[in-house]
């Protein structure tokens, strides 16, 4: 009777444990979600956001891109294939497609139910506009292509990223729109700006025409026909260069496929035609600080946290500490461990970040006190890329350090980059950039869906030295 006691309780515990793993491990909506756009399955990533009650931000666009990438494959399949996939998409999930024309024959546009309820200005919504106008302008007709344009030119090329954003800038000016005089101002100070970018694919575009009566025509070379008579001083923008030279009245150069800002139209001018007008560097300078202040910025604080509970927002195994009001700030004090052993309380950055400001301060003790790890990847699959240690003297993310030279409350900035797919980050104190090219601890294969969560390291057995964080800012 005893042994089937104990054999019950074991049964009711492993049973326990079972639902609690399945509970902890099984994967979330989002999760799935990513792992089918992953394997390009298109219409289940479609069919699982638009099902999903409360989709986050990343599953609205990663359903947007599933909804723009299906449509791009359709350009290569035949009308009956084409039928089939519209008329299934419009059974299975609602979203019905409008009609446009192409080489084949009529083909399907998707309407997009995911990108209008992206917030306007939000970075998912940004980054799905910038995907949508590189690739739907192939098929999209000159309302849509017009409404796609006109949110591209007021989104935050530093958010999205400079080089990426001008290349999409390039490829879409090449197909005419007219724009209003409003929308055609911010483009031509955009171009401008972009002209003296180093990490922007427009470079150096900037140029004026110096001929008088100039022949733009339609393609690169005097066989193709004029398309309009350029004025001298005229303002233009290089998009492209054909690498075959050529001599023209005498004179050997190349031809330039150009935008002119003034007549909203793109052809190609002789080289022999254009100079060099660079754009004021006081001018791009103040636009740069207009983008970098326009970015949304998301605080985390813990002025209304109380000492009994983890900090809202954060998850994990909480272990209670003080709340500390120094000069107007609340923070919470974390401890250097006598064991070297820690646990963490997380918190999600819901949104790629740029940057991550954080105000901390070292209390008391000698000993370097961790604040805070930064992990990178998916949840499931983190990995530690950054750490920040800090003592009454010093700074250090990954054990690289900076002398601070005297203690007390201070602001710092963590830069993260991503460049050609590898990550590195720096770190300001004030506005002095003190460490850079840090890499993570562990290196990314990619940075497409990367996420970062945000732990606080808790002691297990608190030592004498400790510090407070009082606040994480994020500038998207």
């Amino acid at each position: 009777m005893k042994r089937g006691f104990f054999l019950s309780i074991f049964g009711i515990l492993l049973f326990g444990l079972i639902v609690w793993l399945t509970i902890r491990f099984w994967p979330k909506p989002s999760d799935t979600i990513y792992e089918y756009y992953k394997k390009e399955k298109w219409e289940k990533v479609i069919s699982l956001v638009k099902k999903s009650t409360s989709p986050t931000p990343e599953d609205l666009f990663y359903g947007s891109q599933s909804l723009l990438r299906l449509n791009a494959e359709l350009i290569t399949k035949d009308a009956e294939d084409r039928s089939k996939i519209s008329a299934r998409l419009q059974k299975e999930n609602g979203i019905s497609s409008g009609k446009s024309l192409e080489s084949k024959g009529e083909f399907p546009v998707f309407e997009d139910p995911f990108i209008l309820q992206l917030r306007p200005g939000g970075y998912w919504r940004q980054k799905a506009i910038l995907s949508r106008a590189e690739i739907a302008g192939e098929w999209e007709d000159d309302i849509l292509f017009l409404r796609d344009l006109k949110e591209l030119i007021r989104s935050n090329p530093v958010t999205l990223g400079i080089s990426s954003y001008s290349s999409v800038l390039k490829k879409v000016l090449r197909r005419e729109t007219k724009l209003a005089d409003g929308d055609q101002i911010k483009l031509s100070e955009l171009l401008g700006f972009l002209s003296v970018r180093e990490d922007s694919t427009l470079l150096g575009s900037r140029f004026k025409n110096t001929g008088e009566n100039t022949n733009l025509r339609t393609g690169p070379g005097t066989e193709n026909p004029g398309k309009a008579r350029l004025k001298k001083g005229l303002l233009l923008y290089a998009l492209d260069k054909d690498p075959r030279s050529e001599t023209v009245q005498g004179r050997k150069g190349n031809w330039v496929q150009v935008y002119i800002p003034e007549l909203q139209i793109s052809g190609w001018i002789f080289s022999h035609f254009l100079e060099e007008d660079p754009y004021p560097s006081a001018k791009a300078e103040e636009t740069f600080a207009e983008f970098s202040q326009s970015e949304k910025s998301q605080a985390w604080d813990f002025a209304f946290w109380t000492e009994d509970k983890i900090p809202p927002g954060f998850h994990g195994e909480y272990i209670p500490t003080e709340k500390l009001a120094l000069d107007g700030d609340y923070g919470i004090v974390l401890y250097k461990s006598k064991t070297g052993k820690y646990k963490e309380i997380c918190r999600i950055v819901e949104e790629p970040f740029r940057s991550l400001e954080f105000l901390t301060a070292s209390l008391s003790g000698e000993e370097p006190v961790p604040i805070f790890k930064l992990y990178s990847g998916r949840p499931g699959e983190w990995k530690p890329s950054y750490q920040i240690d800090l003592d009454r003297e010093s700074i250090s993310i990954n054990r690289n350090k900076y002398i601070l030279g005297s203690g007390g409350k201070k602001r710092f900035q963590l830069g993260i980059f991503s460049v050609n797919g590898t990550i590195s980050a720096s770190l300001l104190v004030g506005e002095k950039t003190v460490l850079q090219g840090i890499s993570p601890e562990e290196e990314l294969t990619s940075t497409e869906g990367v996420l970062f969560k945000l732990c606080l390291q808790q002691a297990d057995k608190k030592s004498d030295s400790n510090a407070a964080a009082f606040q994480f800012k994020f500038l998207f």
